[in-house]
Order: C-alpha cells, then structure tokens, then sequence
C-alpha cells in the first residue's frame, strides 16, 4: 500500500490530475521509444486501445511540453514516428530514479516495522505514509 500510496502522490504532485488514458499512452510512448520502437499515432492507438482523437489530444501535450516531437520515417516519407526528446528522456531518467527511492523508503519502513512489533500497526502505517508524502517532490509548472 505504501509503494501505490507514494507513486500516486508522486505523479499527482509532479504532473497534476491526468486521466489514466492519458498516463496509459505516456508510459507506452516512453516504453516503446526505451525499446528504440518509436511508434507512428496509430501504432499507439492500437497498443493502448485507446481512440485516435484522445491520443493525439495526449500526445500534442507531450509535444507541446517538448518531452516528444514527431519525425519523419526515412524509410517512409508518409509515416511520422513519436520520437521521444532530450528532454523526455530526462524527464523518463528522473522518474526512474524516484520510484527506485520509492522502494528504498518502502522496503526499509518494512525493515522498521519487522523489528519494532506488529507491522499492522495502523497509527504508525498512517505516521509513516504521511513523512513519506511531505518527502514528494514539488508540482511542476
């Protein structure tokens, strides 16, 4: 519950309130770009399942914050592929590097739970949840 509870705060306070559409399309942009597989609009449709319309509303988001840009395929003129940019990829690389502090904090307040008593502890469960939350970073503007 703690790792679910800090990666939720984690986005909400970075990103804002998205649907999970969106976030659905975002981690799957970054997924496929990470496998050197950037994909054309409508090879992101069809791995999210989600309709062109709400895509493209995401990914002109992702354009215009210039975490993604499209480029043209130099195999095929017509194609235009999501290309993730410097500064998704930063952006990818900090996300990663706050999710592995995540399950350190995580794994060591287990550690502290098995050795001080019941780990169901809730007042203390509850304490620890809320140190954790004051430790999110900042929204980003």
């Amino acid at each position: 519950m703690a790792v679910f509870w800090r990666v939720l705060h984690l986005f909400a306070s970075r990103y804002g309130s998205h649907p999970v559409g969106q976030v659905l399309v975002i981690l799957t942009l970054v997924f496929l770009n990470d496998r050197g597989m950037p994909p054309t609009m409508t090879e992101l449709c069809k791995a999210t399942g989600r309709p062109k319309g709400s895509v493209s509303r995401y990914v002109s988001s992702q354009i215009k914050q210039g975490f993604v840009e499209e480029v043209i395929d130099p195999n095929d003129r017509r194609r235009r592929l999501l290309k993730q940019t410097r500064k998704g990829k930063s952006e990818w690389k900090w996300q990663v590097r706050q999710m592995e502090r995540i399950f350190d904090e995580v794994f060591e307040m287990d550690r502290r739970f098995r050795l001080t008593g019941d780990p169901r502890n809730a007042a203390e469960i509850l304490d620890q949840m809320e140190g954790l939350t004051k430790k999110a970073p900042k929204r980003k503007r």
